[in-house]
Protein backbone atom coordinates (compact mmCIF):
# COMPACT_ATOMS: atom_id res chain seq x y z
CA UNK A 1 0.00 0.00 0.00
CA UNK A 2 1.38 3.19 -1.05
CA UNK A 3 2.03 6.32 1.56
CA UNK A 4 -0.66 9.01 -0.04
CA UNK A 5 0.51 12.80 -0.52
CA UNK A 6 -0.71 15.81 -2.49
CA UNK A 7 1.46 18.82 -3.63
CA UNK A 8 -0.07 22.02 -4.17
CA UNK A 9 1.20 25.48 -5.70
CA UNK A 10 -0.15 28.22 -5.10
CA UNK A 11 -0.23 31.68 -6.88
CA UNK A 12 2.07 34.32 -6.31
CA UNK A 13 -0.20 36.61 -6.43
CA UNK A 14 -3.69 35.79 -4.31
CA UNK A 15 -1.60 33.84 -1.31
CA UNK A 16 -4.75 31.43 -1.26
CA UNK A 17 -5.07 30.45 -4.81
CA UNK A 18 -4.12 26.88 -5.60
CA UNK A 19 -2.82 26.61 -9.00
CA UNK A 20 -2.38 23.00 -9.11
CA UNK A 21 -2.82 20.24 -6.87
CA UNK A 22 -1.59 16.66 -7.31
CA UNK A 23 -2.04 13.33 -5.74
CA UNK A 24 0.92 10.90 -5.28
CA UNK A 25 -0.31 7.25 -5.12
CA UNK A 26 3.70 6.43 -3.18
CA UNK A 27 6.26 7.05 -1.30
CA UNK A 28 4.72 10.35 0.05
CA UNK A 29 6.60 10.97 3.10
CA UNK A 30 9.63 13.89 3.63
CA UNK A 31 12.21 11.08 2.39
CA UNK A 32 10.29 10.04 -0.74
CA UNK A 33 8.30 12.93 -2.65
CA UNK A 34 9.19 15.38 0.10
CA UNK A 35 13.35 14.78 -1.48
CA UNK A 36 11.89 14.43 -4.93
CA UNK A 37 10.25 17.82 -4.72
CA UNK A 38 13.24 20.00 -2.63
CA UNK A 39 15.69 18.86 -5.32
CA UNK A 40 13.28 19.76 -8.32
CA UNK A 41 12.90 22.93 -6.47
CA UNK A 42 16.53 23.64 -5.76
CA UNK A 43 17.49 24.33 -9.32
CA UNK A 44 14.78 26.91 -9.92
CA UNK A 45 15.29 30.24 -9.64
CA UNK A 46 11.58 32.54 -10.15
CA UNK A 47 11.49 35.43 -12.81
CA UNK A 48 9.24 37.37 -13.97
CA UNK A 49 9.17 37.80 -17.78
CA UNK A 50 11.99 36.43 -20.47
CA UNK A 51 12.98 37.02 -23.57
CA UNK A 52 13.85 33.69 -25.93
CA UNK A 53 16.72 35.27 -27.02
CA UNK A 54 18.62 34.66 -23.56
CA UNK A 55 19.73 31.65 -24.75
CA UNK A 56 19.25 27.71 -24.20
CA UNK A 57 20.93 28.50 -20.07
CA UNK A 58 17.18 29.64 -19.20
CA UNK A 59 15.24 26.70 -20.30
CA UNK A 60 15.85 24.47 -17.12
CA UNK A 61 16.90 26.56 -14.32
CA UNK A 62 14.30 29.29 -14.08
CA UNK A 63 10.52 29.15 -13.55
CA UNK A 64 8.77 32.07 -15.09
CA UNK A 65 6.43 32.36 -12.41
CA UNK A 66 4.32 29.43 -10.13
CA UNK A 67 2.19 28.52 -13.07
CA UNK A 68 5.36 27.82 -15.41
CA UNK A 69 6.72 26.23 -11.77
CA UNK A 70 3.74 24.11 -11.80
CA UNK A 71 3.68 22.93 -15.15
CA UNK A 72 7.33 22.10 -15.16
CA UNK A 73 6.51 19.74 -11.59
CA UNK A 74 4.19 17.81 -14.04
CA UNK A 75 6.24 17.52 -16.91
CA UNK A 76 8.67 15.70 -14.79
CA UNK A 77 6.77 13.87 -12.70
CA UNK A 78 4.02 12.31 -15.39
CA UNK A 79 5.92 9.75 -17.07
CA UNK A 80 3.32 6.41 -17.36
CA UNK A 81 0.05 5.62 -16.43
CA UNK A 82 -0.99 5.88 -12.64
CA UNK A 83 0.86 7.14 -9.60
CA UNK A 84 0.63 10.64 -10.42
CA UNK A 85 -2.99 12.63 -10.95
CA UNK A 86 -4.20 16.18 -11.03
CA UNK A 87 -6.78 16.75 -8.31
CA UNK A 88 -8.62 18.96 -6.45
CA UNK A 89 -7.36 21.54 -4.42
CA UNK A 90 -9.49 20.65 -1.22
CA UNK A 91 -7.70 16.79 -1.62
CA UNK A 92 -5.95 15.95 1.55
CA UNK A 93 -3.92 13.15 1.87
CA UNK A 94 -1.14 11.59 4.47
CA UNK A 95 1.61 14.33 3.13
CA UNK A 96 0.16 17.43 1.66
CA UNK A 97 2.73 19.77 0.40
CA UNK A 98 2.24 23.32 -0.37
CA UNK A 99 5.04 25.60 -2.80
CA UNK A 100 4.97 29.13 -2.65
CA UNK A 101 6.92 31.97 -3.43
CA UNK A 102 7.89 34.13 -1.04
CA UNK A 103 10.62 37.28 -1.56
CA UNK A 104 11.10 35.16 -4.73
CA UNK A 105 12.60 32.04 -2.92
CA UNK A 106 10.53 28.85 -3.24
CA UNK A 107 9.12 27.85 0.63
CA UNK A 108 7.55 24.56 1.59
CA UNK A 109 4.99 23.17 4.14
CA UNK A 110 4.39 20.33 5.01
CA UNK A 111 2.71 19.00 8.26
CA UNK A 112 4.85 21.25 11.20
CA UNK A 113 7.61 22.23 8.78
CA UNK A 114 7.83 25.34 6.56
CA UNK A 115 11.36 26.40 4.79
CA UNK A 116 13.34 26.48 2.02
CA UNK A 117 13.96 22.95 -0.33
CA UNK A 118 17.56 22.91 1.81
CA UNK A 119 15.95 23.66 4.97
CA UNK A 120 13.80 20.43 3.89
CA UNK A 121 16.25 18.48 2.75
CA UNK A 122 18.38 18.96 6.57
CA UNK A 123 14.94 18.85 8.16
CA UNK A 124 13.92 15.23 6.79
CA UNK A 125 17.74 13.49 7.88
CA UNK A 126 18.15 15.16 11.15
CA UNK A 127 14.02 13.26 11.84
CA UNK A 128 15.41 9.85 10.66
CA UNK A 129 18.97 9.93 12.55
CA UNK A 130 16.13 11.20 15.88
CA UNK A 131 14.88 7.83 15.51
CA UNK A 132 17.41 5.52 14.89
Amino acid sequence: MGTRSTVKFYSEHQEDVVLLSVYQQYDGYISGVGHKLANFLKGKKAIDGFSKNRGETMKNGFANGMGCLAAQYVAANKTEIGGFYITTPDDEQEYNYKVKLVDDEFVIEVDEFKGTPDELLNYSENEEEEEF
